[in-house]
């Protein structure tokens, strides 16, 4: 295109001075090059400033397609709401699971396998909250014959009840700290300590696992046949205690066993022997959240707003669409409209404030639940991403100029509006198709977690690229300006060609 515009010009050049041989030779040079390019090429801009209004809605659930799982019930100093979070997770069967041969495993009088234990692990590495705090923990087997299933939409609201064991269920309570007060703080405090939660489950389930592999070992050929056929999973339920949430880096289920070996030497001994299964990326985990939220977080006369997650509170923003395009703006193109939200601090002071969310995303109010069942991406024309700047203490979207010219003809095209409308015409036909399309400009501001894949070029650059958008299920609440204020403002940039 560039070599193009340069020929043109040459031409156009060279044609001027094969015609300037012929004519009255001029030495005003002035205005060469602005005399062949047309009036019309000739731009203006403007700029405007918007009130924007906003509000505070609750959600009772949000898509759970997430390995990011939380255990506990904590109370936010700031606003008094209380968030308990429970999990469900299934357990990941690697290629090549075994258990040694049937003849070598120590048995009982009957010929059966025995399990010397078998526990649960909840491994996390950080937490939020008391570490003294005592927190009460029910844990349950599913049914394998209520198997969560993939690609299945699971949502933060589910009813547990609908897959757990209704038979002979395993199930126990235990009590438990962030702390392990059993052991020496030089042991606990050490970066290489692993935390956990260790559930002991009867030796008799261990012997139900260890027996079912030596009767199908096909049971653990992979991990449909295990959840199916084995395992189908454990709920993790908070039913007791206020004041601590661990983030769960991974659960897994651990049996312990003895059998026969030789050694070096080829004498016979007894060897302690553990398979572990994990839950991970590749089966589902689901965390199971509820928020008791104060009414006044909600008032819909609150010159601010919020987001909190898990779930909980998106902010609700109506864009002035129909005011940026009004009157002269209406055939001006929108070069570009930056909306930047500003974070209210906390009044509240205490160690356990929540942190504001990390990334907000920006998607159409219609498109909320849709875009996470589709597993979009932020796409710079009807969805955007704003990372909070602690600089600025505030969320800014630069450019959501794209969307506000797709609403527009959005609208247009609904109420059959054309540019020889007249403005009062215009108006009469927008009424009518907002009536029956009242969110049509309301976006949401959805607390989510960007993952991202880095990269490098041979120059030694690095450039990242989203991979993946998923509903932040961390705790954080942020209050936002806006509300029923006007201190919220859209900044607007036009351009239009001079006539």
């Amino acid at each position: 295109m560039r070599n193009f515009h340069l020929r043109t010009l040459g031409t156009l050049l060279l044609w001027w001075a094969t015609f300037s041989i012929f004519t009255a030779c001029d030495d005003d040079t002035a205005n060469i090059g602005t005399s062949i390019m047309p009036d019309y090429d000739n731009v203006s801009t403007s700029q405007a400033v918007y009130t924007v209004h906003s509000k505070a809605v609750k959600v009772d659930s949000v898509l759970a397609n997430t390995s990011d799982c939380y255990l506990g019930r904590i109370v936010d100093p700031e606003t008094r709401a209380q968030t308990t979070c429970n999990f469900l997770a299934q357990f990941h069967v690697l290629e090549d699971y075994y258990f040694p041969d049937l003849e070598d495993m120590v048995c009982d009088d009957n010929g059966a396998p025995i399990a010397d234990s078998c526990v649960l692990r909840v491994f996390f590495d950080s937490y939020y909250g008391d570490s003294l705090t005592t927190m009460t923990l029910h844990v349950q087997e599913l049914d394998t014959a209520r198997v969560m299933e993939e690609n299945v939409p699971y949502y933060t609201n589910l009813d547990a009840s609908d897959f757990l064991s209704t038979s002979t269920p395993v199930q126990t309570n235990i009590s438990y700290s962030v702390k392990d007060l059993s052991r020496p703080d030089s042991v606990t405090d050490g970066s290489t300590y692993l935390r956990s939660v260790v559930i002991k489950l009867p030796p008799s389930y261990g012997q139900f696992l260890l027996q079912k592999y030596y009767e199908n070992p096909n049971f653990y050929k992979d991990s449909y046949q295990f959840i199916h056929h084995v395992c189908p999973g454990f709920y993790f339920q908070t039913v007791g205690g206020v004041g601590s949430m661990i983030n769960v880096e991974v659960s897994t289920l651990d049996v312990y066993f003895k059998y026969r070996s030789k050694t070096a030497a080829l004498t016979d001994t007894i060897i302690d022997g553990m398979q572990r299964l994990a839950a991970t990326e590749e089966v589902i985990q689901n965390t199971q959240v509820s928020n008791a939220i104060p009414e006044s977080m909600l008032d819909e006369n609150n010159t601010y707003t919020y987001v909190k997650s898990p779930t909980g509170i998106f902010t609700e923003v109506t864009l002035p669409v129909g005011e940026i395009v009004a009157g002269e703006h209406y055939t001006d193109t929108i070069n570009s409209a930056c909306l930047s939200i500003r974070r209210y601090n906390n009044t509240v002071e205490s160690p356990y404030n929540l942190d504001p969310p990390q990334t907000l995303l920006m998607v159409r109010k219609s498109e909320g639940y849709k875009f996470f069942e589709d597993e979009e991406l932020a796409d710079g024309r009807t969805s955007y991403l704003s990372t909070f700047s602690s600089t600025n203490n505030a969320y800014t979207f630069d450019n959501i100029s794209t969307l506000i010219t797709n609403l527009k003809n959005e609208r247009d095209k609904g109420a059959g509006c054309t540019e020889e409308d007249d403005a009062a015409t215009r108006e009469a036909k927008y009424a009518v198709w907002e009536a029956e399309n009242p969110d049509w400009n309301k976006v949401w501001l959805i607390p989510i977690k960007a993952d991202y894949y880095t990269s490098t070029s041979i120059w030694g650059q690095t450039s990242q690229t989203l991979m993946r958008v998923r509903h932040d299920m961390s705790l954080s609440s942020v209050r936002l300006e806006g509300g029923t204020s006007d201190d919220l403002e859209i900044n607007i940039i036009y351009s239009r060609f001079n006539q």
